[in-house]
Order: C-alpha cells, then sequence, then structure tokens
C-alpha cells in the first residue's frame, strides 16, 4: 500500500519577502508492500511553494 505526502525542503522567500515553505511530493509505502519497504519514501518531481504562516502559528 502507499500514500502521498509532502515533504518541507526549504524556506524561500518570494518576490515580496513572504517566507514560503518549497515542498516536495513524496510517495510513502506502508506494510503490505512487497516490493518497498515499510516506511520507504519515494521522491516524485512535483513540487510546490506553500505561505508559512498557512503551516505554523505565530504568537505575538
Amino acid at each position: 500500500m502507499k500514500e502521498e505526502a509532502w515533504r518541507s525542503v526549504e524556506v524561500v522567500r518570494n518576490t515580496e519577502g513572504k517566507p514560503h515553505v518549497l515542498q516536495q511530493k513524496v510517495t510513502v509505502y506502508t506494510a503490505g508492500v512487497s516490493e518497498e519497504s515499510s516506511g520507504y519514501t519515494k521522491p516524485e518531481v512535483q513540487h510546490r511553494l506553500v505561505p508559512l504562516e498557512s503551516l505554523v502559528e505565530f504568537d505575538g
């Protein structure tokens, strides 16, 4: 069995100077897959930029 997830790679700033997180899609293999061990992650080509403030809460 496999599932998709996003792994955070790096924090970058967009053209306005706001921090964004560069994420890479990974395929996560879970128990029951014979060709890959459980917990194995396979990086994919797809990437995305996500605003940092949408991932964490800032106090202050």
